[in-house]
């Protein structure tokens, strides 16, 4: 009986021990994937195609093509492609905006669509805000053949003064 009750134990602890090896290779192999996947996607550079100038703009923006009502809010950077906002709501990833870009001596509003690519916190700018406060990449999807041309030609302006 004692003999059986010790085989059985022994038995028991190898199964144990097994399982806690099975365990950790397996955790061992997700860490390994994870850091190679990361690794050959991005080395941590900027992946943008084309510069972000800091501009700090008035923009309107209003969420889903369709939508009557706009919300203010500034801009912190702008390229020929996208735009960083900061925003008091969290906006999800793939969400369609209308915006309306006031540009510096201009009366006339840049109206174009896009996409919320990412949008994180502003720890920085909360310090200053009583409000939970978001940076967020917009990718400029639409333009009026007018208005890009205005755009471009405000970021080229802000390219020569950066020089």
């Amino acid at each position: 009986m004692i003999v059986l009750a010790i085989e059985g134990l022994i038995i028991f602890i190898c199964a144990m021990i097994f399982s806690t090896l099975v365990i950790d290779e397996r955790k061992k192999r997700k860490r390994e994937l994870r850091s190679i996947r990361l690794k050959g996607f991005w080395d941590g550079g900027d992946r943008r195609r084309d510069e972000r100038l800091n501009a700090i703009l008035e923009v309107k923006y209003s969420i889903g093509r369709n939508s009557v009502t706009s919300k203010t809010s500034t801009s912190r950077d702008i390229s020929t492609r996208g735009i960083r906002l900061l925003l008091d709501e969290k906006i999800d990833k793939t969400t369609p905006l209308k915006l309306e870009i006031k540009l510096p001596v201009q009366s006339r509003l840049i109206r174009t669509s896009g996409e919320v690519v990412w949008s994180e916190e502003a720890i920085e700018d909360e310090k200053h805000s009583a409000k939970r406060l978001f940076n967020t990449g917009i990718k400029i999807s639409r333009f009026r053949e007018a208005d890009e041309k205005r755009l471009f030609d405000f970021i080229r302006s802000l390219q020569s003064q950066k020089r």
